[in-house]
């Protein structure tokens, strides 16, 4: 059974103009008297005054037009109170007429029950009315609340002033709140909600100082995700954004806390590193973050793993300047990735020399197809009888003014760039016309081996291109083998799978290169269409008829068995690797022990002549292997 003290309650949560506030626009109420306090609450939120100033001012507003009646408001999720005013040193005398809020027991409604409205309610004042401060989507941002401290009179008019003022509280709110979330995206990326380039730069100027306080090193990192945009291409943008994020996640758990990590652009991070004694110290945490990062990462069922480069600049050895210190990080970082990724790098002088050199050759090479600059090569692939079985497709640059350059230098600029993707259409065409130029000169190698780089296999097209060349050329299927990176592979295991299927149906062949570099577990094998192994001429070179490294060459060997697959030694170069190949059961073999890379004419000619077919009396046209080293 309700009592009056619960309709006095009931009353004052409940009002009959108390409705749902919304932002879309201000309630035009009758306050002549209070227009100018209505205007300055106006100017106060179009100005951008701190919210406490704000509310203060809708406080006053109120209570400048109804002296009798004090007003407080109360914000956030604790209802934590902003602003008041009329009942600022007061204490009621006597109990004001009605019942005073200690007799109302627990509040029935939380906004009540806050701390700062109960303390006010237990000075004696009397509860007039409460207007919750409810957003568009409906979520209670606070609330006001009017108290009678002097036989006040909360008339109709008085309603209609408190909607206004609450109208104005809101939209001082979401105000705020807009102007936080512009501040805070102009400031944070919004994928990893990490610093962005603009605030990192603020950070890296208050890190100097404080380096040049304490007389310590700053290190600043440029840490660049390798091929990460073939990932990227693999998996979708969604799910490549989800990935980008997991990573984000594990480096920012990697560093310390008064480190900072930043978005820098694309697949980019930057770290500052602080209270540095020795550049080392910057060099090791960098390749804790690289080992931390190369584990595995688990993505809606999917294995993918990634590995980074890192440019160091040093302040204030390296630059005075954030700019200077992240363009010389940069410099480091495009030396680390020549060098092979998945490093470190320290930045030094000489650094922008090697730089202005790759642009010069990046730019070069984009010319190099239209200008007949490209030829391939071909090295033998033989059994372990010595017979021809194939040739390996190995490309060569030939500038007219540096001479040949050497592959290991510009692939992975031209994979960078992205140029890989036109120069490997070219060298798919190329191969497919020259094995069938030899085809009419009666040249039948079984295989005709090509290196495929990961940026080309992310491009969902690159199937059908393959297809096209065949079709274009003639050339059977079975006569293509296109050599996988196992590092490709790797990086998105169940995405590989599906792309290298695509090829399978094709009738290519294919065949992973470099196998057996810096992986410890081969269980993928079996999910993969494959044909071929071609074991690293790491292990190679390091046989000697009874360590570690044969019993590895023989376990790979024993694995491909198991799974159906040939083997392929890369690199031998002396008859006690022929022999200690063929005793634990190789299959294929090549290397400048057996033959170097060869001009078309040549490997032609070397073909028919231990095939003892006519047609071909030019001598070998045999190129140094010194030029054309992989």
């Amino acid at each position: 059974m309700r009592n009056d003290d619960d309709a006095i309650m009931d009353a004052a949560l409940h009002p009959p103009t108390a409705a749902k506030s919304e932002p879309v626009g201000i309630s035009q109420a009758p306050i002549e008297d209070g227009s100018r306090e209505l205007a300055g609450v106006v100017s106060a939120i179009v100005a951008h005054r701190s919210l406490p100033s704000i509310m203060q001012r809708i406080a006053d507003a109120f209570v400048a037009q109804y002296p009798g009646l004090g007003i407080a408001l109360v914000l956030g999720p604790m209802f934590q109170l902003e602003a008041k005013a009329g009942l600022d040193d007061h204490r009621a005398g006597k109990q004001m007429t009605g019942a005073p809020a200690a007799v109302f027991g627990p509040a029935p409604d939380p906004m009540l029950s806050c701390p700062a409205f109960q303390e006010i309610l237990a000075s004696g004042v009397k509860l007039c009315v409460a207007l919750p401060l409810i957003s568009s989507s409906g979520e209670t941002r606070g609330a006001i609340a009017v108290f009678d401290r002097r036989h006040g009179r909360m008339d109709d008019a008085a309603r209609e002033t408190l909607q206004s003022l609450s109208d104005l509280a809101f939209l001082a709110i979401e105000h705020r709140e807009l102007h936080e979330e512009v501040l805070h995206r102009s400031q944070f990326d919004r994928l990893t909600g990490l610093p962005n380039r603009l605030l990192l730069e603020d950070r890296l100027r208050q890190a100097m100082a404080i380096a040049t306080r304490q007389g310590t090193l700053l290190g600043v990192c440029c840490i660049n995700l390798d091929r990460f945009k073939q990932i990227n291409e693999s998996l979708g943008l969604e799910a490549g954004d989800a990935f980008f994020k997991l990573v984000s996640e594990r480096l920012y758990g990697s560093i310390r806390e008064m480190d900072t990590l930043a978005r820098h652009v694309g697949d980019e991070f930057i770290l500052a590193l602080r209270d540095l004694t020795e550049t080392s110290d910057a060099v090791r945490i960098c390749d804790r973050l690289l080992s931390d990062l190369s584990a595995p990462f688990l993505l809606d069922g999917r294995t993918l793993t990634i590995t980074a480069s890192i440019g160091i600049s040093i302040f204030p050895d390296h630059g005075d300047t954030p700019d200077q210190l992240l363009s010389n990080a940069d410099l480091a970082l495009q030396a680390a990735k020549r060098d092979g990724r998945g490093q470190s790098r320290v930045y030094s002088p000489s650094l922008g020399q090697q730089t202005r050199r790759a642009s010069e050759m990046l730019e070069a090479l984009g010319h190099s197809v239209g200008q007949a600059q490209l030829r391939i090569a071909y090295q033998p692939i033989y059994t372990m009888d010595r017979e021809i079985m194939g040739f390996e497709a190995l490309l060569r640059w030939k500038h007219p003014k540096w001479g040949l350059i050497s592959p290991l230098e510009f692939i992975p600029l031209a994979e960078k760039s992205g140029l890989i993707v036109s120069i490997g259409d070219w060298v798919i065409d190329e191969v497919c016309r020259q094995a069938m130029e030899w085809n009419a000169a009666g040249v039948l190698p079984a295989k005709i081996f090509v290196n495929v780089s990961g940026v080309q296999l992310a491009h969902a097209d690159f199937a059908w291109k393959i297809a096209k060349a065949l079709e274009r050329s003639g050339l059977a299927p079975q006569r293509l083998e296109l050599e996988i990176t196992e590092s490709w592979i790797i990086s998105d295991l169940s995405g590989a799978a599906c792309r290298l299927q695509q090829l399978r149906d094709l009738g290519v062949g294919i065949a992973i290169d470099d196998f057996g570099t810096g992986y410890s577990t081969f269980n993928y094998l079996q999910e993969l269409p494959l044909d071929m192994l071609k074991i690293d001429r790491s292990f190679i070179h390091r046989l000697d008829g009874s360590g570690a490294n044969l019993s590895t060459v023989r376990a790979i060997i024993g694995l491909a068995q198991q799974l159906g697959l040939k083997t392929v030694a890369e690199g031998v170069e002396t008859e006690q690797n022929l022999s200690q190949l063929r005793a634990i059961g190789c299959d294929l073999m090549q290397g400048f022990f057996l033959a170097s890379p060869l001009e078309p004419k040549g490997a032609c000619s070397l073909f028919m002549q231990q095939h003892s077919l006519p047609g071909v009396t030019a001598p070998l046209a045999e190129v140094s292997p010194a030029c054309l080293a992989r």
